[in-house]
């Protein structure tokens, strides 16, 4: 029997053990479901309506200060509307009713149901001033040339690239792939090394290695778990593909498609690196007792791979962003929200990507000759040194 098929054999077991089980199947439907929630409801991408604020007016007003007013509220993102009312009395009825966010008495008075709402209450101000400068050059008599001295326009914008409205949208589907990325590793990544300590603790491990090397036995089983993570992955951005395509009304960019697949790429390519890791640490120890404390440094690792992705989130071409995209443990996570919230050079991809598979080669031969070294020594814990020089070269 050839390597290759004793690997897919190992493959095939771990496949049909982790697949069928109904821990499986409930966490791709639960996961399924929060994915597609997430794309359908479109404020958790931080799109949606407008805000919309309501400002009402008793007294002294004008229609200049509703101009004042809209246009401010523009400025701020805020959909920003009045309502004029006799007298005070059925204005403060209004506020406390919801009917109104805030009163504006004779232009000189703010009245708030309770907590101030310091992002209107400042539109409401800038409104007033810009309403009585206007009034007061109106009542001196100022000449055209004048007027212009005191109401100088407002400065000219422009980018030098291109500005997508979608920038917040793409980061909230970034901040979406990444935790179920840095999840999924964790968890199919905790079910190896556990796997590994269940063979070695009930010594199957000394029936397979009687038919199997070491290092196909361990091929096997990260293509097998693998195997489990990446269906479960697949049926996931299936499902969110079919939400984005029926939900009309979504505010998901237009990329969220592309971003599914690169999820996929990512999770495989980061899932390999981090598997041999997993299954080497479990090899060393022979109780599950002891297998939480070996996942600790992996989720340590992992854990500086996603602090990468946050900071390249915020600022996908910074300095932190570039080393993280290149380096093999946080290149996976940095390079999926890096493609996910805007264009990054396909050199840079194709960098990444080379450096994470010629690493990830190194690191399953490296974790291949601490698994064989380590993965018969039953009793008590085996320390690195003595598992690298207990295997055969």
């Amino acid at each position: 029997m050839t390597s290759i098929r004793k690997v897919r054999l190992v493959a095939r077991r771990e496949w049909n053990q982790r697949a069928r089980s109904t821990a499986f199947r409930i966490s791709t439907l639960v996961t399924a479901a929060i994915v597609v929630a997430l794309i359908a409801v479109p404020q958790m991408y931080g799109g949606g309506v407008t805000p919309t604020r309501t400002v009402g007016l008793v007294g002294e007003s004008s229609s200049q200060l509703t101009g004042l007013l809209e246009a401010a509220g523009e400025g701020a993102a805020l959909d920003v509307s009045t309502r004029n009312f006799p007298d005070e009395a059925t204005a403060e009825s209004a506020l406390r009713s919801g009917d109104v966010d805030v009163l504006l008495l004779d232009r000189r008075t703010i009245v708030w149901k309770a907590e101030p709402d310091g992002q209107l209450g400042a539109i409401v101000a800038s409104a007033v001033r810009a309403a009585d400068l206007q009034q007061a050059i109106e009542h001196a008599g100022l000449s055209p040339d004048q007027r212009r001295l005191l109401q100088p326009p407002p400065l000219a914008a422009r980018s030098l690239e291109p500005v997508s409205g979608e920038r917040p949208a793409r980061q909230g589907l970034a901040v979406i792939g990444l935790v179920l990325m840095f999840l999924a590793i964790s968890v199919y990544g905790s079910f190896l090394l556990v796997g590994v300590v269940e063979e070695k603790s009930s010594r199957v491990v000394e029936v397979l290695l009687s038919r199997l090397k070491p290092t196909e036995l361990l091929w096997g089983k990260i293509a097998g778990i693998g195997a489990v993570g990446l269906a479960q992955f697949a049926i996931v951005a299936i499902a969110a593909l079919i939400a984005f395509q029926l939900s009309r009304d979504t505010q998901a960019p237009a990329t969220t498609p592309a971003t599914i697949g690169w999820t996929v790429v990512w999770f495989v390519l980061g899932f390999g690196f981090y598997a041999a890791l997993y299954a080497a640490a479990g090899s060393l120890v022979s109780r599950q007792e002891e297998a939480q404390s070996m996942t600790l440094p992996i989720l340590g690792v992992l854990l500086v791979g996603y602090l990468f992705a946050l900071e390249a989130i915020q600022s996908p071409d910074g300095a932190a962003a570039l080393i993280g995209s290149f380096l093999p443990p946080t290149a996976p996570m940095v390079m999926l929200v890096r493609i996910a919230g805007g264009d990054v050079p396909w050199w840079q991809i194709g960098l990444s990507a080379l450096l994470m598979i010629g690493t990830t080669l190194g690191i399953v031969a490296l974790a291949g000759r601490v698994y064989a070294g380590a993965v018969l020594r039953i009793g008590r814990r085996v320390k690195l040194a003595e598992a690298w020089r207990g295997a055969e070269l």
